[in-house]
């Protein structure tokens, strides 16, 4: 029997697993042939996502700039003066952050998906599709936003989710440091889309809420929007985002991270960050587990608190924040646009961190005019 089973080799499989290697025997299964495929994200990520991971996979472009279009065709415009954002070779850093993990010990099993999961009598079993049954003291259920195992564990189910789908143009921008956010019903109901430049292609994309449909109905208004009717596209991806709090990601002989466990910024759809912050907390709770010999529910709740004290404030605000902004009209995004438009707001802007976006949120309305002018918006986007 081995220590740990971590079902799902992406990024948040993977970071759990190079820690936890260390000291214990440590089986990663994923379904894929390889870590980083299907690419299922912008690969926008900020200099401190890399800094903490310590991986150092190809930078295609860097960003200091962003522009927010606005439905009425305004652009509210921040420039920070410094690279804020790094577009990255998402595949390879996957792939590189796997190989650490072996590195530090980690057996990988590929093309090896999981069927059913089960707890009983202090030992976490894992069915697989090829008839293995993996037995473990634990399992780390990071296998993504329709985790099986966590579904084996509890009846939660994300209290919203996004479908995006992108594509690599071959269109090659003239500027090159700023990244574009589109707002509105037209091109992005309940999300935004986006144009990342990086060299002789641009990366276009978008996300809307479940209950507008599929997003690939939105792909073609978005590239005339952009002036790429007739652009040769390289590459196409989709994946699915699940918003929302767990509160709880700890049971017996099981814990839950990354998309399983709803470990994503909701307002940008990002989860690197909160990957990396949630899984020393994951070891943390392990270790101890092992230490006392010990692996039922209670003793592994040190992992919730834990990353909740981390990152669980910036992930709450952020799910108000975005069911606000997804309950306002194309009229009051506009309306909302001439309030911001100010030059403190711009300050605060230049502050923007975009792992902790609501911050910027919060420092605004801390401004009593400016909160009395969104006041409406608030109360309307609230209910």
């Amino acid at each position: 029997m081995r220590d740990i089973v971590v079902v799902g080799g992406g990024p948040a499989g993977s970071a759990s697993a190079r820690l936890l290697a260390r000291d214990h025997e440590v089986t990663v299964l994923e379904e894929h042939p390889v870590s980083g495929l299907p690419l299922e994200c912008t690969g926008l990520v900020s200099p401190d996502v890399l800094e903490i991971s310590g991986i150092r996979p190809t930078v295609y472009n860097t960003f200091s700039k962003a522009d927010f279009h606005f439905p009425d065709g305004s652009v509210f415009s921040i420039d920070c003066g410094k690279p804020t954002a790094l577009l990255i070779d998402r595949t390879e850093f996957d792939t590189r952050l796997a190989q650490s993990a072996m590195d530090a010990g980690a057996e990988y099993v590929y093309s090896e998906r999981c069927s059913a999961y089960y707890a009983k009598d202090g030992v976490g079993r894992v069915l697989a599709d090829s008839g293995t049954t993996y037995e473990s003291r634990i399992v780390i259920g990071a296998d993504g936003h329709s985790s099986r195992v966590r579904r084996s564990v509890c009846n939660f189910m994300p209290e919203m989710q996004v479908r995006g789908l992108q594509a690599d143009i071959r269109k090659e921008m003239d500027v090159q440091d700023t990244i574009d956010i589109y707002m509105g019903s037209e091109l992005a109901p309940g999300f935004f889309a986006w144009s990342i430049p990086f060299g002789e292609f641009t990366r276009i994309g978008l996300c809307c809420e479940w209950s507008c449909g599929k997003p690939s109905q939105f792909l073609d208004p978005l590239m005339r929007k952009l002036g790429f009717e007739g652009c040769q596209i390289i590459s196409r991806n989709a994946g699915k985002i699940p918003l929302g709090h767990l509160k709880q990601t700890y049971f017996d002989n099981t814990l839950l991270i990354g998309d399983s466990a709803c470990h994503v910024k909701p307002i940008s759809g990002g989860g690197l960050c909160p990957i990396l912050k949630a899984a020393p907390h994951l070891a943390a709770a392990v270790d101890h587990a092992f230490a006392i010999g010990d692996f039922s529910a209670s003793a592994l709740s040190s992992y919730q608190s834990g990353w909740e004290a981390e990152i669980g404030a910036e992930l709450k605000r952020g799910y108000k924040l975005r069911s606000v902004y997804n309950n306002l009209s194309d009229k009051d995004l506009n309306k909302i646009r001439r309030i911001i438009d100010k030059p403190f707001v711009r300050g605060i802007a230049l502050t923007a961190d975009i792992d902790r976006p609501s911050e910027v949120c919060l420092k605004v309305m801390r401004h009593p005019l400016t909160l009395l002018r969104l006041f409406p918006f608030l109360v309307k986007g609230a209910f």
